[in-house]
């Protein structure tokens, strides 16, 4: 089973699945990447991690190639296959450029090979929130600047709108619950209501018809918000 997600995810931080089944490195890499202000969720291997994507698909991804249970690269494919766009990076103790090409057909976005640093891991992680704005249709999300544009026009969440934008924006015409927003954008710190949640949505549909988009957030009656875009 993964690390259980914090009780209340810092507003505006990134989601960061970890799946690394060295204890000491994972632990490193958790501690870590916490302190840099990602939410962190560990698993030590490809069951937990197939789990922990399901109920809440991260932002981000540190991938170890080789677990107990398959192959790293196989587990980015099948993330890939099920239309997941988080940036992915791999770890690996393997150096040779067949085994670096596996993995970007795979589907990651970079490579990094044991032993590493960890500054240099930071700098990566950065790189790729800069590499990959999110789009879905015309709308575009940039994570760097919490920002959503639709052509030339842009609008600018709040840490508190971000989280629930991307969440939608990555669940496109699918009916989302009030309870799922919650543990997706603040946590599961029961302080925050299902009417807060309400009220947020109004904010982002205020701003998605600033920007002139067709892009709109529905309610569905008896099961909770739809982004339409």
């Amino acid at each position: 089973m993964p690390d259980a997600m914090p009780d209340a995810v810092k507003d505006g931080a990134m989601t960061l699945l970890l799946v690394e089944d060295d204890t000491g490195i994972g632990r490193l890499l958790e501690r870590g990447l916490s302190a840099e202000g990602y939410a962190v969720t560990w698993a030590r291997d490809l069951r937990a991690a197939a789990d922990s994507a399901r109920v809440a698909p991260p932002d981000l991804v540190v991938l170890d190639r080789m677990l107990p249970d398959g192959d790293g690269a196989a587990f980015c494919a099948a993330l890939r296959r099920a239309g997941a766009t988080a940036p992915v990076l791999m770890l690996t103790a393997r150096e040779t450029l067949e085994d670096k090409l596996r993995g970007f057909d795979a589907g990651a976005d970079d490579y990094l090979t044991k032993p590493f640093e960890f500054e240099e891991l930071l700098a990566r992680l950065a790189a790729l929130r800069r590499r990959r704005p999110a789009r879905v249709a015309e709308i575009r999300l940039d994570a760097e600047t919490r920002s959503v544009f639709a052509g030339q026009r842009r609008v600018r969440l709040t840490p508190r709108e971000w989280p629930l934008m991307v969440y939608l924006a990555d669940n496109p015409d699918r009916p989302v619950s009030r309870e799922e927003l919650i543990a997706r954008a603040w946590g599961r710190a029961g302080q925050v209501t299902e009417n807060s949640v309400d009220v947020y949505v109004g904010y982002l549909r205020r701003k998605l018809t600033a920007l002139g988009s067709g892009a709109r957030i529905e309610t569905v009656r008896g099961l909770g918000f739809m982004f339409s875009p």
